[in-house]
């Protein structure tokens, strides 16, 4: 009987027989991106003896926030013809759509909740169509301390329980922390009944009762899903809509047929380095566009993948002069929202039982049947009075480490193993996906995936763009924990693994 190098011989080939120990990674937070790099682990081990551990509070993996909602009028603000969560498949979600309702074309905007059975039962496949020696373990639970090995080769991740994980690599993938609390005269007033903090905090809109006037903080996509949600039974009363500027997402156009790409790399290399010679330039793209009969959208959609390059040349006061300026401006024509969920929301601005208003709240007063608002009207000297039940703050989830009530993330800023982005909006990720500590260096075990990367990108929350993070991370790790090269040690059980060599 031959050996497995006498065989490989007999091929052509060398069998190199290396013997490998299992690797344990561990990845803390199991959101789109999470599961998505455990998903792409388990797919890309080819026979690899390797351990993934996902690690969640809620104990329910690969749904997080945005896709964790029951309700139906929460729906993609992506078509689900763009929707695949895997980088290399790119019509998966779609066919999994048309399993269920063959009708469903590539320009359909499904629920948020279809969405997140997807990623569901993707991960369950990958799990189950894992390769001999791969594993996945679901762990219920919070992440609370990381502990570095002499010389950072290692880490153990300590939860609230008391159990502890030994990895050998760990990343890091959470998402956004719950929104900021607005600045105003009165800050006490966010430690009240009546004020809402995160509107995606499980059941906290299910006791707004139609007949009490809301006031919602923001105008952008998480004011149109709340507005959407609480406007399912009819309503009696008004929601009120402020942010500063009044601006609302600017809906999808209706696809019909292919649309034919345009080239914005002409624009890109014109485009200077500053915040405002952006605008111009922007600007001037889309009326010429729109003079030659085209879409203002196709430029848009044009600079996405230049956006990287384009946050890469600024410098951090022109970043922050883009972000105090021109960010409102450049959400609500990037970040649409789908057809429907729109004209359903306008409907209700038509028919007033929501009332948008440009300004900022400069204070609150509570009073027994609810909360008296200073707001002042954009352009106007002198605040007026605004009577709500309720104030639910829709400003969007904020990417600020420094604020983050976060457990995990405060005490890895403590330890000084993060090092916050200076404009408040991720933090220092290198392009292996290392986390960068305060003394500049990157780590040889903690790594990052997930919205946070707007830092270092900036284009860095929507799926097309987070599917291909997660799988360059899964493949970076995976070449690095298991090349011939390696020598990992390790308490784990050895195991062979055969590279075939020419």
């Amino acid at each position: 009987m031959r050996t497995p190098a006498a065989r490989g011989a007999a091929t052509g080939g060398r069998l190199l027989i290396i013997r490998r120990l299992t690797r344990h990674i561990v990845i803390i937070g199991a959101g789109f991106s999470g599961a998505l790099t455990a998903v792409n682990l388990l797919r890309h081990s080819a026979g690899a003896p390797l351990r993934v551990s996902l690690v969640n509070l809620s104990g329910r993996m690969a749904r997080g926030i945005a896709y964790g909602t029951a309700s139906a009028e929460h729906v993609l603000n992506v078509p689900a013809g763009n929707m695949s969560a895997l980088a290399d498949d790119p019509d998966d979600f779609l066919r999994y759509c048309r399993w269920a309702n063959p009708a469903v074309q590539p320009s359909s905007f499904v629920s948020r909740r279809l969405y997140g059975s997807y990623l569901e039962a993707l991960l369950d496949a990958a799990e189950h169509g894992a390769h001999m020696g791969a594993s996945l373990e679901r762990v219920s639970g919070e992440a609370v301390r990381l502990d570095l090995a002499a010389g950072g080769s290692a880490a153990t991740v300590h939860l609230a329980d008391g159990r502890a994980l030994p990895a050998h690599q760990v990343v890091l993938a959470f998402g956004h922390f719950a929104p900021r609390d607005p600045a105003v005269a009165t800050p006490a007033f966010y430690d009240s009944a009546r004020y809402v903090r995160d509107p995606w905090a499980p059941g906290v809109l299910d006791s707004v009762a139609p007949d009490e006037p809301v006031l919602l903080l923001g105008c952008g996509l998480t004011a149109v899903d709340v507005a959407l949600k609480l406007a399912q039974l009819p309503r009696q009363a008004p929601i009120w809509c402020v942010s500063r500027r009044g601006l609302m997402p600017q809906p999808h156009r209706e696809q019909r047929g292919h649309l034919a790409p345009h080239e914005a790399s002409a624009l890109v290399a014109h485009m200077g380095r500053s915040a405002a010679s952006y605008l111009r330039a922007v600007r001037a793209s889309v009326r010429q566009h729109e003079a030659q009969g085209g879409d203002w959208r196709n430029v848009i959609a044009a600079l996405r993948p230049h956006t990287p390059e384009l946050w890469r040349r600024l410098d951090t006061a022109q970043r922050e002069r883009f972000l105090r300026q021109l960010q409102p401006f450049w959400d609500v024509a990037r970040h649409r929202c789908a057809p429907d969920a729109h004209e359903r929301f306008q409907q209700l601005l038509q028919a007033g039982a929501i009332r948008r208003v440009a300004g900022r709240v400069r204070a609150y007063e509570e009073r027994g049947s609810g909360v008296d608002v200073a707001l002042q009207p954009r352009g106007e000297a002198t605040p007026h009075t605004l009577h709500v039940a309720r104030v639910i703050n829709c400003t969007g989830p904020s990417a600020d480490l420094r604020l983050a009530r976060h457990r995990l993330v405060r005490h890895l800023l403590a330890e000084r193993l993060l090092r916050p982005d200076p404009n408040g909006v991720g933090l220092d990720v290198n392009d292996h996906y290392e986390v960068v500590g305060h003394d500049g260096q990157a780590s040889q075990v903690l790594h990052y995936v997930g919205p946070l990367l707007r830092a270092r990108d900036w284009e860095a929350t929507a799926v097309p763009e987070l599917r291909v993070h997660a799988h360059r991370l899964a493949v970076r790790l995976l070449q690095t924990a298991f090349q011939p090269a390696a020598h990992a040690t390790s308490a784990a059980s050895p195991a062979e693994v055969h590279i075939q060599t020419r």
